[in-house]
């Protein structure tokens, strides 16, 4: 384990326990990368997107090598934070999201959401752990309105 990457980190991600610190560093040095939806994965960036020409820029992932950067999502791609990328086209990142919040889509179950709001075009860029629910939450509610916007639709409603 490279302390001086686990420092660099822990700055990036204060809210992070020393266990979940270690947990991206050891998926950094071992390539790991995580099954999103069919056709989605998660990988984490090894490096800036700093080199590329026209519309995509490119940078280094674990585990799927290098993947195209939309260059509007260019200025949030670093080491560390974690990309969904679409595998079609040779893969292309889709959203960054950061080590927190990556870590609660997991442990909530709320990848497809997460998946359907980044392919809707309803989450672009970055997002953390407060847009992240903000997101969810909205979605949530909703769905609990039904199409009237007045209650919870049900089957005898329409």
């Amino acid at each position: 384990m490279d302390p001086r990457l686990a420092g660099k980190l822990k700055r990036m991600y204060p809210s992070c326990t020393q266990r979940e610190i270690l947990e991206l560093v050891a998926s950094i040095e071992n390539g790991k990368f995580w099954s999103a939806q069919e056709g989605y994965v998660f990988a984490v960036a090894l490096t800036r997107a700093r080199f590329g020409k026209g519309l995509y820029r490119v940078a280094e992932f674990t585990g799927r090598g290098a993947i195209r950067v939309p260059a509007e999502l260019q200025a949030f791609c670093r080491k560390g934070r974690v990309a969904l990328v679409m595998e079609e086209g040779g893969g292309v990142a889709v959203l960054f999201l950061g080590w927190p919040a990556f870590l609660w889509v997991m442990r909530k179950g709320e990848v497809s959401r997460l998946v359907q709001g980044a392919s809707a075009g309803l989450l672009k860029g970055y997002v953390n752990v407060p847009r992240l629910k903000e997101h969810l939450r909205y979605d949530e509610d909703e769905r609990l309105a039904g199409p009237s916007g007045i209650g919870p639709e049900t089957p005898g409603s329409l």
